[in-house]
């Protein structure tokens, strides 16, 4: 498990561009793929992973 704990600063990066991409679906109105509460979610359980990974060493 060790080595997958270093993956968890890119799960990271990834939540924070899911908040781009909602911010950007909010503010101006178009949606990519998902609506801006879908993004919100999707990057509060990358992140949630990526918190698992980075405690499960």
């Amino acid at each position: 498990m060790k080595e997958l704990s270093k993956y968890s600063d890119y799960l990271v990066y990834v939540s924070l561009v899911g908040l781009v991409l909602a911010a950007y679906g909010a503010f101006w109105g178009n949606d990519i793929w998902l609506a801006p509460t879908q993004w919100i979610l999707v990057s509060a359980g990358v992140v949630t992973y990526a918190i698992y990974l980075k405690l499960s060493k």
